[in-house]
């Protein structure tokens, strides 16, 4: 195992880079040879991590298996003896002597601290899995015998001492681990990434490979070489991963594609600034709103985290957040949400602009840094609080009846699995030709996350050629931090799925719809009777929200209010009220309205891929 220049320091030189050649191998890919027309094996990689990668014949880095293998290995090259170590007693103290452990641990870059714990690579309970676990202190006590060899202070005369081999006890690995020295000359992790990552550095973009990454705190686990190709194939390669997804609008479309590419940018340090949690909105269940997503965290090589509602002993929704941020797992995702987030921690986390301090059972609170993670929501019905909704990116998905295409035997999500580095080179060939063209933006401003949205929809219009990002965005937000307007919408995508509308409904009849297919109505509590107070409440939601008007817009679907009077064989006038679903076919030009959301641009047409043939295998 190659050793950084300076053994000394705690953090490998993150300058030390290695420039080799690699022929394109997109075009080698037989998943993906039709849709490249040339390749280019003149193109060149960089790799950086902290130290020089050896190259074989080939020209290919050759892994370094110490890396690559989290357990069984002395971190020490050859034969060579440990150094010893004394344990505190007499003049030796704590501070001393974990000054000196922590000193021989820090530059083989297997121990870390990660929100005040010290943390070291583990196997997850999934397969091929890496997580950052804390270190106990029974543990310790062996772990740190791979590093150093313990020695204590004995009598051996009336006048002299000399050492002696020892092992450390439980409390004094505990001292160690709750030692300042740990947490000085540690280096400190953000998280853990199974695929390479671009970041920018002196003006150019590194490929950090493997290892421990010291400017973003990032370590890779899984190193992947990727694929070389021009840029306009691999627009055409991430194009076709979205064929078989029926978008709301081509924004919609537009923001899928910068789903794709939001983790390439932000973990790499590209873009500074937060980024939105990813929102997929879908009107049934089966239209792949969450297959979508385990995509996104498929394109990185990664195994989305999924939480949800606490079933047995998988704990709360904020535990299971709480575990998987600090086991390090980057992509989590909260899946079927129904109704609001009603998780504080989980908002704080998506909406905070500095660290958020979070807790594991029975530990302190720790400051943990929020930007090392990609959050997905999925529902079919999303709500949220304004602040939630401006600080989101919601995709909308429509169901249809077409099968996904078959990979010659696999979905897919199988062929991203197989084919990573062809996937991770399409991922950098964007990135690279983005950065190598300055970093441009555009002006858009309809989005609170600012770097974030100007610098994707500059990508999504001009390298991919799709709709304006955040086309139609204000709309969908202004409805999910509307719980009455997202109770309509709901409303009319079962109608619309039930082919019914354009009838005509009474608030009663609403009511008995609702509860017929399980729609909540909006400030009525679980445990309410619908069938006694379920027409009241739909006539006080209809009434806020049709105050001085008679129709309004919610997103693709138009709402009216008819009312009509007749008069009984007593010669008394009575009026009734019903309402009206029908699916907006054309571009809404009225003013908006307070409680109306019509800015959305409708078309029928659908977001296609023309010109493009399916991925096939040869």
């Amino acid at each position: 195992m190659q050793q950084p220049e300076d053994s000394n320091s705690a953090v490998p030189n993150a300058d030390l880079v290695q420039d080799s050649t690699a022929p394109s191998v997109f075009a080698s890919n037989p998943l993906v040879r039709p849709l490249i027309s040339e390749f280019h094996p003149d193109q060149t990689f960089t790799v950086a991590h902290g130290k020089d990668i050896p190259v074989d014949e080939n020209g290919d880095p050759v892994f370094d298996p110490v890396v690559t293998t989290l357990e069984g290995k002395d971190p020490r090259d050859g034969d060579e003896a440990l150094p010893e170590l004394t344990v505190p007693g007499g003049s030796m103290t704590i501070s001393e002597s974990a000054r000196q452990l922590f000193n021989h641990i820090a530059p083989t870059m297997k121990v870390f601290i990660r929100a005040g714990m010290v943390v070291r690579l583990n196997p997850g309970d999934r397969k091929n899995e890496t997580i950052l676990k804390e270190l106990q202190p029974a543990t310790a006590q062996s772990a740190f015998e791979k590093y150093v060899r313990f020695m204590k202070s004995v009598k051996v005369s009336a006048k002299d001492y000399g050492l002696v081999p020892t092992t450390i006890t439980e409390a004094l690995a505990k001292s160690y681990l709750a030692s300042d020295e740990a947490r000085e000359l540690l280096p400190k992790i953000t998280g853990l990434l199974q695929c390479p990552i671009q970041v920018e550095h002196d003006g150019h973009l590194d490929e950090v490979l493997q290892g421990y990454h010291e400017g973003t705190g990032l370590y890779v686990v899984n190193p992947q070489k990727p694929s070389q190709g021009t840029w306009e194939d691999a627009v055409d390669i991430l194009k076709n991963l979205l064929k078989d997804f029926d978008f709301a609008t081509e924004s919609d479309k537009s923001r899928a594609i910068a789903s794709f590419l939001t983790p390439a940018l932000k973990l790499g340090g590209l873009i500074t600034g937060p980024i939105p949690v990813d929102v997929a909105e879908a009107d049934a269940s089966q239209s792949g709103k969450s297959y979508r997503q385990v995509m996104v965290a498929a394109l990185y090589n990664q195994q989305m985290a999924t939480i949800g509602k606490s079933k047995g002993t998988g704990g709360s929704i904020d535990e299971q957040f709480a575990q998987n941020v600090f086991a390090g797992r980057p992509f989590i995702q909260l899946d079927n949400l129904r109704g609001t987030l009603d998780s504080q921690i989980i908002e704080t986390f998506i909406t905070a602009r500095g660290t958020v301090s979070m807790r594991v059972l029975y530990k302190n609170a720790e400051p943990i840094d929020p930007s090392r993670f990609v959050l997905f929501i999925s529902s079919n019905g999303f709500e949220s609080t304004q602040d939630l909704a401006n600080r989101s990116s919601i995709i909308r998905i429509r169901k249809h009846g077409r099968q996904f295409t078959d990979y010659d035997g696999d979905d897919i999500l199988s062929f991203i699995q197989k084919s990573q580095d062809t996937i991770r080179g399409c991922i950098f060939a964007i990135v690279r030709e983005w950065f190598s063209r300055g970093k441009p933006k555009t002006g858009e401003t309809r989005h609170s996350f600012t770097e974030w949205a100007r610098s994707l929809d500059w990508i999504v219009q001009n390298l991919f050629h799709l709709a304006p990002l955040m086309d139609g965005h204000q709309a969908a937000s202004e409805r999910t931090a509307n719980p009455n307007l997202s109770f309509l919408r709901l409303i009319a995508v079962k109608l619309s799925l039930e082919n019914q509308l354009g009838g005509e409904l009474s608030a009663s009849e609403l009511a008995g719809f609702c509860s017929s297919h399980s729609i909540p109505i909006t400030g009525l509590s679980e445990d309410t009777d619908v069938g006694e107070h379920g027409a009241k409440q739909i006539g006080k939601i209809m009434g806020t929200l049709f105050k001085g008007q008679e129709q309004i817009v919610v997103e693709d679907f138009i709402v009216a209010r008819i009312k009509s009077s007749e008069t009984t064989y007593l010669g008394a006038s009575t009026g009734s009220t019903k309402y009206r679903f029908s699916r907006a076919d054309a571009v809404t030009t009225a003013p908006p309205q307070p409680g109306v959301v019509n800015d959305l641009k409708i078309s029928d047409s659908r977001p296609g891929l023309a010109g493009i043939q399916p991925i096939k295998p040869h």
